[in-house]
């Protein structure tokens, strides 16, 4: 019974309720992207499609991001922001996983700004013990899979593998997926690679720049998580705010209840 509370206390710090979109989503890969882009510097457009939902529509993941197989929850933002660092500046911010405990996202079932993680850090290979370095611009090449470590909060230390899907003058497209299961106690709540996500960023103009985010929990996630997306959200917007230069804690949150 302990074990279970624990369970429904982790889902509920990870991944509160939000309310359901009724149309599928589509990252920017050769059409138009849903959620689409807003104003330039304005709020994010947010997307949260349930099981349900994205059986009813026949939804599957874009051939784009490789992924496969059925999804009980998906998440997706878009937005539009200024920035006078390079291409090659941003795709390392993005890739700066020791970053992550200094990233702050809002946190529903708590009511306030907590870090993305305790720890995180990059990693050799995926077995590797010693910590790494973020990697560099130069390293982040299409084709690359990168390794990094996290330790969440609440929850199991979990092993990543990152892929650089495209890089190209104008454009990065990077993808995350959990290669060791994601525990709470001795419940798993995402078997390897259930939980998935990829960062779009492209040029839109001269020092602007759309960002497009999408998470996706797999058919390899606990039951538990799928009437919960407001934290997938909120750490989807941290990150926005965080590539954007902007103070990931500042109030209002994307989804604050």
């Amino acid at each position: 019974m302990v074990r279970l509370v624990l369970v429904v206390f982790f889902l509920a710090w990870l991944l509160p309720l939000a309310p359901a979109w009724a149309a599928g989503p589509q990252p920017p890969c050769g059409g138009p992207a849903v959620p689409g882009f807003g104003a330039l510097d304005g709020p994010p457009t947010i997307g949260l499609w349930d099981r349900r939902e994205l059986q009813r529509d026949a939804w599957q993941p874009p051939a784009c991001l490789g992924w496969q197989g059925d999804s009980r929850l998906v998440t997706a933002l878009a937005a539009r922001f200024r920035s006078p660092l390079s291409l090659d500046a941003l795709t390392e911010r993005l890739a700066a996983v020791s970053h992550h405990p200094a990233i702050r996202f809002w946190a529903v079932t708590l009511q306030e700004w907590r870090p993305l993680a305790t720890d995180a850090w990059a990693l050799e290979r995926s077995d590797a013990k010693v910590r790494w370095r973020d990697p560099t611009s130069a390293e982040l090449v299409a084709g690359r899979e990168l390794y990094y470590a996290q330790q969440p909060e609440l929850g199991s230390r979990t092993i990543w593998r990152m892929r650089v899907l495209e890089r190209t003058a104008d454009r990065v497209v990077l993808t995350a997926e959990n290669i060791t299961p994601i525990r709470v106690a001795v419940v798993t709540v995402f078997e390897p690679g259930a939980l998935q996500v990829a960062s779009v960023l492209q040029r839109d103009g001269e020092g602007t720049w759309n960002f497009y985010e999408i998470t996706r929990a797999g058919a390899g996630s606990s039951s538990l998580v799928a009437s919960y997306g407001s934290s997938y959200l909120n750490r989807l917007e941290a990150m926005r705010r965080y590539l954007a230069g902007i103070p990931t804690d500042r109030d209002p949150p994307v989804a604050p209840r």
